[in-house]
């Protein structure tokens, strides 16, 4: 039947975000969640150290000369640990910094993506109405055709037409349709939607087809 495909939703054409988008957001995250694990186990480390250094200054015996000499040790070695916690806790806000700018730069260009895909499906919808308009007007016409023994598809059929009155009605109306389809190809070429283009670009071929045949058969009468 003319424009039997026209009435069908095509899943395909929905708008779909790139793959090197994706690989892009996700090595972002990759990079900022390794260096905030990194930061945060040299933190933990050195914490543990300076506890480990704290008990033992705690806990020693300062009844000797040598005790006295480790418990300066100790006490040197605490002021080195917590001068190096000092900077790991610098390093630890700065990577959390790092993660919120590239979390907030994220946010953006997601939203913006969103903001692509909506304006791409409202674009997509308009087009496709337009699309199942032309499967709804072929459909009135192959009934028309086909109750006055006119050519039933695209294919045409051998026999010869019969339409009387109606002849100029569908000649008109599937030159009308057959223009429609050629804007439809049009719009959904510059929409870059490729696939649409192509079914568009069937069904007016199709009508065109079912015009040439019906105006042959209508001279042999």
């Amino acid at each position: 039947m003319v424009g039997e495909e026209a009435g069908r939703r095509h899943s395909g054409l929905a708008p779909r975000s790139g793959r090197l988008y994706s690989e892009y957001l996700v090595s972002g995250r990759t990079r900022d969640t390794a260096g905030l694990s990194a930061a945060a186990t040299a933190l933990e480390a050195e914490l543990r150290r300076y506890d480990e250094l704290a008990t033992e200054l705690r806990s020693g015996r300062l009844v000797s000369e040598k005790d006295l000499r480790r418990a300066a040790q100790a006490l040197q070695a605490l002021r080195a640990s917590d001068a190096r916690l000092g900077e790991l806790v610098q390093g630890l806000v700065a990577a959390i910094g790092m993660a919120r700018d590239r979390q907030q730069a994220e946010a953006e260009a997601v939203q913006a993506r969103a903001d692509e895909v909506r304006k791409r499906s409202e674009t997509l919808a308009v087009l496709l109405a337009r699309w199942e308009a032309l499967g709804v007007g072929a459909a009135e016409v192959n009934r028309l055709m086909q109750q006055s023994g006119g050519p039933d598809d695209a294919n045409g059929g051998e026999r010869r037409a019969t339409l009387g009155p109606n002849f100029d009605e569908v000649d008109e109306r599937l030159g009308r349709l057959a223009d429609d389809a050629r804007d439809l190809v049009q719009a959904a070429e510059t929409e870059e939607f490729a696939d649409l283009a192509r079914r568009a670009e069937s069904l007016r071929a199709q009508l065109l087809s079912a015009r040439n045949k019906l105006r042959t058969l209508d001279e042999k009468r």
